[in-house]
């Protein structure tokens, strides 16, 4: 019965999710289109488009919240299955029905909360500086996105519920649920200090991550459970209603949005295949070439993606099979290119980069600029220690065709658009032409025409990218959600401060302090994505950084690179389990392997950037 309850939800759901999400992708090409010719009317005609702002502020809710239930439904919502996935089945049902009821429940009571805020709105007239276009439509359709997403987990929870019943545990799934009752209100009781209650909440953060509940519905129940502790129903009410709509209709949150297109754009018009055939002509004949091939192309790639995983899938698609084929060892082959994946997050335009100035408040221009010498430095590395893998053991990385100094120049038509898009971005950003903002808008305009004129961007190809690019918006963003939720209590609470003050007066040397923080970064690595780890732990962790002295442009530099590390650690490691996807005739351990030498590598760049901080913050100095 609930099995076919949740089929039939599910039958309907999905073609009405599609043509929502349709709606919303293509909100996000305009929004592109849009800034690009403002842009180019801005410094062209001297005649900027009024209201520009505020339209790509509201047209960004409308992605997003047409989004998250589509994405729901393509399991693209991020959960960290640590512990779930090592338990019984029956027992992973029962786990799954009480963290999807608390979602589900939390969603319910945030459209409430958002229809009554776009109610409110409604009568007083809210509507934006500018043009005057009214908000109650967008926040009411952030309800009608959330309810989306409300049935999209009602049909999750019929699912794991329908599984509770095959397998008879209707009596563990009612003790799960008295314990977590009991926790919420034993913690009630016990009326905790404010200061505790920050420990508490964030205790209650890594049982229910731990347990599989979706990150962001986590941190929205840390963050209005906390909030209504420490300042009543109405306060977490409030946060509910207001913070969906207040805080994702911000033009600083489009960056994301425009450099995610750009990136799928690049994946879908062939660049990463033109990027490895001409480092493969140039490098392929030394020992170890291909791997080092595979490094800088990764570098390459990741100079306009801005994603580690996809750069680990697009270039391990690409340069797997060539690997194979010259008889290299799968150790080095797939730990080369897992290793080469972390580059994507690492070189500029980063998405992890943009989400740590957004958190932070520092100058996203700055800190992409700031990671250009240390990528360089870490693909560098990555390509000495491939190189002297191979010189002492041959039968590891072969030497591939020697090719003619014709070829090799023939082969640079691979790298043109890679450098005009790289050119155009960064060097706008640093020369002071364009904001982040802007440049991600013209990078995802240049990408569009360079997939014409190369005749690569069909239609088809186009909507795939629009298509990816929404639910990843979308999954980024419905996060944020959840930690502006969660930093509001934080800040509510004043642990942060209260911990960056402790830590200060410890009197140890801060470099003590600084590598536990390092180490942290390498575990949470190690089990989630990169951006749901910076946005957990920075409201807490970065004040103490800043009390510590240390300059926060560098700190973003070094823990990009220590949580693209812990993403090739063992036991977990998830670029790792991005390329097992990819070479599936490889086994696990073999990839681990692979891997370790590049984790000492990234170990020796963390060392060189920290005894030379100035490779991080050079460029940075002299920008306009």
């Amino acid at each position: 019965m609930l099995d076919k309850a949740g089929d039939y939800l599910d039958k309907v759901l999905k073609p009405v999710t599609k043509v929502v999400n349709g709606i919303g992708t293509g909100i996000l090409l305009l929004m592109v289109l849009l800034e690009g010719v403002n842009v180019i009317l801005r410094y062209f005609v001297r005649r900027p488009m009024p209201g520009t702002v505020e339209l790509e502020e509201l047209m960004l809710v409308v992605l997003v919240f047409l989004g998250v239930a589509y994405t729901a439904v393509q399991k693209r919502h991020v959960k960290v299955d640590l512990v779930l996935s090592r338990l019984p089945h029956s027992v992973r049902a029962v786990i799954d029905s009480i963290t999807t009821l608390l979602s589900l429940v939390l969603c319910f009571l945030l459209v409430w909360r958002v229809i009554v805020y776009a109610l409110a709105g409604w009568e007083r007239g809210a509507a934006s500086s500018i043009l005057r276009v009214p908000f109650f439509p967008f926040t009411f359709l952030v309800a009608f996105g959330s309810a989306l997403l409300g049935i999209a987990l009602l049909v999750e929870l019929l699912r794991s519920l329908a599984e509770v019943a095959r397998s008879r545990q209707w009596l563990l799934l009612g003790a799960g649920c008295v314990l977590v009752s009991l926790l919420f209100g034993a913690i009630m009781w016990l009326q905790p200090p404010a200061e505790a209650m920050a420990f508490i909440g964030f205790g209650i953060l890594l049982l229910f991550l731990a347990l599989g509940m979706y990150i962001a519905f986590t941190m929205v129940l840390v963050g209005f459970f906390g909030s209504t502790y420490l300042s009543g129903i109405n306060a977490g009410f409030y946060y509910l209603g207001n913070v969906p709509f207040e805080n994702i209709a911000d033009y600083s949150l489009c960056v994301i949005a425009f450099f995610v297109f750009m990136g799928y754009v690049c994946s879908e018009v062939g660049i990463a295949r033109d990027l490895y055939y001409t480092t493969h002509k140039w490098l392929g004949q030394l020992p170890g070439g291909l791997g080092i091939a595979t490094v800088w192309g990764c570098a390459g790639f990741g100079a306009i993606c801005g994603d580690s995983f996809a750069t680990a899938a697009v270039m391990g698609s690409a340069a797997l099979p060539e690997m194979k084929r010259y008889s290299y060892s799968p150790q080095l082959a797939t730990g080369c290119v897992a290793a080469g994946g972390t580059l994507g997050s690492m070189i500029p335009p980063s998405i992890a980069m943009i989400i740590y100035c957004i958190i932070t408040d520092q100058s996203i221009g700055k800190l992409f600029i700031a990671g250009i010498f240390p990528g360089l430095l870490l693909s560098s590395i990555f390509m000495l220690m491939i190189y002297s893998q191979a010189r002492l053991n041959p039968k590891l990385a072969p030497p591939g065709p020697r090719t003619s100094l014709l070829e090799k120049l023939l082969a640079l038509r691979g790298v043109w658009a890679m450098l005009l898009l790289f050119l155009l971005v960064m060097g706008g950003i640093y020369v002071g032409i364009f904001t982040p903002t802007e440049a991600g808008a013209i990078g995802a305009c240049g990408a569009l025409i360079i997939g014409l004129s190369k005749r690569e961007l069909s239609w088809q190809r186009l909507v795939t990218a629009l298509l990816e690019s929404g639910r990843t918006v979308a999954m980024l963003l419905i996060i944020l959600v959840g930690a502006f939720m969660l930093s509001y209590f934080l800040a509510a609470s004043k642990a942060p401060f209260l911990i960056s003050n402790f830590v200060v007066g410890l009197g140890v040397s801060r470099y003590v302090i600084f590598i536990f923080i390092l180490l942290v970064y390498a575990f949470l690595g190690c089990v989630m994505n990169i951006v749901p780890a910076m946005i957990i732990t920075l409201p807490t962790l970065f004040p103490t950084i800043i009390g510590l002295g240390f300059d926060p442009i560098w700190f973003g530099v070094i823990m990009v690179v220590m949580i693209e590390m812990g993403m090739i650690t063992p036991p977990i490691g998830m670029n790792v389990f991005v390329i097992r996807g990819v070479a599936q005739d490889v086994p696990i351990e073999t990839i681990f392997r692979g891997i370790f030498p590049f984790v000492l590598a990234m170990v020796l760049g963390i060392v060189i950037l920290t005894l030379f901080p100035q490779i991080a913050l050079f460029l940075p100095s002299m920008m306009k």
